[in-house]
């Protein structure tokens, strides 16, 4: 459980301050002069930061992440070191509410990389305009590198990007946030970040309508849910034909105990081994029955973002592994830049990857060429000995590669699948997951995992695959017109193969995602607030399920109603 600890500089005397102290200055040693190139590196690997007021984040005994501070007036702010008078008069100084009097300095934000992509930064900033506020300060400013400026921006900086300033290797660009606007325009993000906090380290999903409709469905009928990926169209008439016919029998038999039948289906339609597959109640239960078998608290993973926020939450609050995130750029379409994928992958212990990506709907045409070349079995240079690769949606794309063939010559391959999304089984929890590896993890899955309508149902959808690959065409057909009507709204809309759409706000939009969202789901039509569910996702990205062509064109009444279109 992460902790805050404030304190001031001249350190008190107190041991376990003066221990984070010297962490903080290892910290920032590391990124500073090892990963930024600001200052030179030096023999003792320590960088003191010269701030007044200090808060700290710590996990145990270790430092997550920092944030420090300047006061008003107490000396001149490192702002003015690298910006001249000039350039600060016509920047940062007309947009402070009292002048300087009241302003304060983020010196330094700071987190350590195995907790980047954690919401981290967020919540250090949100301790520090509690403390601003606290002391009566109005403003806070700050110079912020360009690397990380969308950080800056999404935690409610507003940064004067046409300035900049080198230093050392690293270009800077001063930046202004005004206190009582920020808490305003970040009301909601901030309330879930406190409700986060306070909770019991659940991951956040999107399905925020149970909320509003409880168990009346007449009231759900009602409601656009378009939060979370269930599939718009039923399961194949044939699932629904045996439901229907053996309904009493689902609800009080047990089923076939280890789920053989379901077990030998996926083998004979994947052309896989029938010992290399295991199936349980969705994928989110084969994750936490077979990950923290395959990892510990030492293990150092490598993962995308953004990428399904359930991975990352069980590898930090179930494993406590340190994690590194191959941080994906909208610039570059969201697309795996694979070289630089494959050169740190090789010095983890373990990778996972979601192919198609969600939320970003890319799909990565070589992901067998980056597994082949990143697993210890194929190159003794490589440190990886897991490979996890999530296909919940590869189905979208027929002519798709799924590399559950491959898992018989890679050992350290592990395919998961969840049967929800494409399968349009949401409700009955199926997932199975193909890996040499299950003929010792096999152990680790409970009996009767899957329930008996569940078993029967995923047995007659994979034996049905023609009618769902019409169900996609339709999808497909779907995504790309809504696409095009975001587009006309003005949304930034990112191309996908799947299901869903990423899209950024207009820029005139007077929203950020968490407004936006609250204000459609005022009309009954939930979205998804999507700025949390990665690293480089700014505070307007919103992600929407692609639903039946009804619900598709009330989302868009919704969405021009709440944009004043």
């Amino acid at each position: 459980m992460a902790e805050f600890v404030e304190f001031d500089f001249p350190l008190p005397d107190d041991e376990r301050i003066h221990h984070i102290w010297n962490q903080i200055s290892t910290l920032r040693h590391e990124v500073y002069a090892d990963e930024l190139k600001q200052y030179e590196a030096n023999t003792t690997g320590r960088l003191d930061d010269p701030g007044r007021h200090f808060i700290a984040c710590m996990e145990g005994d270790s430092i997550a992440g920092y944030i420090s501070l300047n006061p008003p007036n107490s000396k001149p702010f490192r702002l003015t070191k690298y910006f001249s008078e000039e350039v600060l008069a016509q920047t940062v100084y007309p947009s402070c509410e009292n002048g300087m009097e009241a302003c304060f300095e983020v010196r330094g934000l700071t987190v350590s990389p195995q907790h980047r992509g954690k919401n981290l930064a967020f919540r250090l900033m949100r301790y520090a305009l509690e403390f601003v506020h606290n002391r009566g300060g109005t403003d806070i400013v700050a110079m912020g590198h360009q690397q990380v400026v969308d950080l800056y921006r999404n935690n409610g900086m507003h940064v004067f990007s046409e300035v900049e300033s080198l230093h050392g290797e690293t270009t800077y660009h001063p930046m202004h946030m005004n206190v009582e606007a920020t808490f305003r325009e970040f009301a909601a993000k901030i309330s879930r970040d406190k409700a986060d906090e306070s909770s019991d380290d659940a991951c956040y999903h999107g399905g925020q309508s149970w909320d509003t409709s409880g168990f009346d469905f007449e009231v759900r009928d009602n409601l656009v849910v378009a939060d979370v990926l269930d599939s718009p169209f039923p399961p194949c008439p044939e699932v629904l034909e045996i439901l229907h016919e053996q309904l009493e029998r689902c609800c009080h038999e047990s089923p076939p105990t280890q789920c053989d039948e379901l077990i030998e289906t996926i083998a004979e339609v994947r052309s896989v081994s029938s010992h290399h597959v295991v199936v349980s109640s969705g994928s989110s239960s084969l994750m936490f029955s077979l990950l923290p078998q395959l990892l510990d608290e030492n293990s150092r993973v490598l993962l995308l973002s953004p990428m399904y926020g359930e991975y990352s939450h069980i590898l930090e609050h179930v494993i406590g592994c340190h994690m590194t995130y191959f941080v994906l750029q909208d610039a570059e379409g969201f697309k795996i830049a694979h070289e630089d994928l494959v050169v740190q992958a090789k010095e983890h212990d373990a990778v996972i990857l979601v192919n198609p990506n969600s939320p970003t709907g890319v799909h990565c045409e070589r992901m067998e060429s980056i597994v082949k070349s990143i697993a210890a079995s194929c190159d003794s240079s490589s440190a990886c000995k897991m490979i996890w690769v999530d296909e919940t949606y590869i189905n979208y794309l027929p002519e798709a590669k799924s590399l559950e063939p491959l898992t018989a010559s890679v050992p350290e391959l592990i395919v998961c699948k969840s049967m929800s999304k494409c399968y349009a089984l949401s409700g009955l929890r199926v997932a199975y997951a193909v890996s040499q590896q299950m003929l010792t993890l096999r152990k680790y899955i409970p009996p009767w995992s899957v329930s008996l309508p569940g078993q029967l149902a995923a047995v007659l959808a994979l034996r049905n695959e023609a009618y769902y690959e019409e169900q996609y065409q339709i999808i497909h057909r779907q995504r790309q017109a809504f696409h095009q009507d975001l587009d006309l709204l003005g949304f930034r809309v990112f191309p996908s193969v799947a299901n869903y759409l990423l899209t950024y706000l207009p820029e005139d939009s007077g929203h950020n995602s968490a407004s936006f969202v609250e204000a459609c789901k005022e009309a009954g039509v939930f979205v998804r607030d999507a700025q949390n569910m990665g690293v480089s996702l700014p505070n307007t990205a919103v992600r929407f399920a692609i639903r039946s062509a009804e619900e598709n064109q009330r989302v868009l009444e919704t969405v021009r109603a709440v944009l004043g279109r």
